[in-house]
């Protein structure tokens, strides 16, 4: 009995949530599609391009030329001065100065940006990398505050984004902007600033401890979100501008964790020894939902998943000599779009 490729694919998809990226018509050339998404510390408050020039340019100096970073803002082609020299870089991306996770007093929303503007589908990130918070804190919006994030990251999730990295925030130096804590009122006022730099600290610590118990138990439920840790490298004393936004040390320690971590994910394994030429014969090969599987399976490492049909250069789809995500991408189109695939 026959069954549409793109219902099997979608069979799959549900069996094997964490491993796939973003089906998109918009991915072109095997390109894996990232978007910054988060409040002004994204923006790049007090640096134009904050932490997103640095990962785009470590990107492609590590090779990552099949990146391509997405969003309703920035463009294409941005350049800044590195290093003694002009560099360009990727510059789009969703960072809204003054956001929180959710609309709350006083503030705007990431969720109802993304929402209203139906970035997540318009521009079919296969990545998300998603810093929030920070706002919600200086509003004292405390409560709930990680059930607003796993709100979020649901939403981006279940409008097809296929992978979100969820980051920590870094640590606030209140006394440099004490009166941005407005809403903490009597401790604020009537406290001292030790008194409100512990507070503040304590919501930041009890906020990102929560997103490192968030990420497991997304995962448990089959959702692809992966921590990340940008509060473990931007240190309060030296890294920040103003208390709360990074300076152009701060925003390019956080470009690199960004590439690094980005390295690890886009980063394939080398086809094994002698399988490298065409062994197809000139034959055309139809790829069906169980070479997904397998080719997943082998990317994930299962010694006892390895590829099953054909030769590990049918599945190099796009001749890198290499096995990684891009190829799922591209695969994983064919077997949507219904084009080259026989299934049984």
């Amino acid at each position: 009995m026959k069954i549409t490729a793109a219902l099997a694919a979608a069979a799959v998809l549900a069996a094997y949530p964490c491993v796939f990226p973003a089906d998109t018509a918009a991915v072109k050339d095997g390109k894996v599609r990232i978007m910054p998404v988060g409040d002004s510390i994204t923006d790049g408050y007090w640096e134009q391009g904050g932490y997103r020039k640095y990962m785009s340019c470590a990107l492609t100096e590590k090779g990552y030329n099949d990146v391509d970073i997405v969003g309703p803002k920035g463009s294409d082609t941005e350049t800044f001065d590195y290093r003694g020299k002009q560099v360009t870089y990727d510059g789009n991306y969703a960072g809204y100065s003054g956001y929180a996770i959710q609309e709350i007093t006083g503030r705007m929303g990431i969720l109802e940006t993304l929402r209203s503007g139906d970035y997540i589908k318009e521009y079919s990130p296969d990545i998300v990398l998603l810093q929030i918070g920070t706002n919600d804190i200086i509003s004292n919006c405390n409560e709930g505050i990680t059930d607003r994030l796993e709100n979020l990251i649901t939403y981006i999730l279940d409008e097809g984004c296929g992978t979100v990295y969820v980051t920590t925030i870094p640590d606030m130096d209140t006394a440099s902007v004490s009166d941005w804590f407005w809403a903490y009122g009597d401790l604020l006022w009537n406290g001292t600033p030790a008194e409100l730099a512990a507070a503040v600290q304590g919501y930041v610590d009890s906020y990102n401890n929560s997103i490192k118990e968030l990420v497991p138990k997304m995962q448990a439920k089959g959702r692809d979100v992966r921590f990340a840790d940008i509060h473990s490298v931007v240190d309060m004393t030296s890294d920040l501008y103003d208390g709360v936004h990074p300076n152009e040390q701060g925003y390019e320690k956080m470009g690199l964790y960004w590439a690094d971590v980005l390295s690890g994910y886009l980063s394939g394994q080398q086809l094994p020894t002698g399988t490298t030429e065409d062994t197809t014969g000139g034959r055309e090969k139809h790829y069906d939902v169980a070479d997904l599987v397998s080719l997943c399976d082998y990317l994930l490492g299962r010694p006892q998943e390895r590829i099953t049909s054909g030769t590990y250069q049918d599945f190099d789809l796009n001749s890198s000599s290499t096995l990684d995500v891009y190829d799922v991408i591209l695969l994983r189109r064919r077997l949507i779009s219904g084009a080259n695939v026989i299934i049984e």
